[in-house]
């Protein structure tokens, strides 16, 4: 009995050393901006939001921004690929990633607000990864740490609840909705 006790503490403590808040995953660019400049202040949601609807030309795609693919209302899921938001134009697909098309096609993508799923900026290395792979993708540069934070700051701002699927997208403005804002 005691080995099994011991066994499930082992196994939570594990699982629970890379679960982080938003708030600890912003603190880890804070910290970066801290170190490379003596003045920083915080990070700007206002600027956040500026970044992540500002329009980027693709070559042979079109205008875009983080909010084509991302949504501009984050509280929505979407599945990709059911849409027209260009998630081959952003995200190139493998073929070892997903040797079946039909199920690539099926993939949830659940709400990018942290307030609107509980997953979202809860692994630094996730969100590292994730911010790192869009910004080369989007900018063909990696960000920096006051873009990632700024963008950081401002989704965490942003409140409510899961708003559901978003379904029967058509072609719009960059954002990829159109929504109240």
């Amino acid at each position: 009995m005691r080995t099994k006790v011991l066994l499930l503490c082992a196994l939570l403590t594990s699982a629970c050393v890379n679960a982080a808040t938003p708030e600890e995953v912003l603190e880890i660019y804070a910290a970066q901006m801290r170190a490379a400049d003596s003045g920083f202040t915080g990070f700007s949601a206002e600027e956040g939001k500026t970044f992540y609807n500002a329009p980027h030309v693709l070559k042979g795609v079109g205008v875009w921004s983080c909010a084509s693919c991302h949504l501009k209302d984050m509280r929505y899921s979407v599945k990709a690929h059911r849409t027209e938001i260009p998630c081959r134009a952003c995200h190139v697909i493998n073929d070892w990633e997903h040797p079946e098309p039909k199920k690539a096609k099926l993939r949830l993508i659940e709400p990018f607000a942290p307030s609107a799923n509980a997953k979202r900026l809860t692994d630094p290395d996730r969100v590292e990864t994730f911010l790192k792979l869009n910004c080369l993708l989007l900018l063909k540069r990696e960000c920096t740490a006051r873009e990632k934070g700024d963008v950081l700051a401002y989704m965490m701002t942003i409140e409510g609840g899961s708003k559901g699927p978003l379904v029967n997208v058509g072609k719009h403005a960059i954002g990829g909705i159109d929504d109240d804002e």
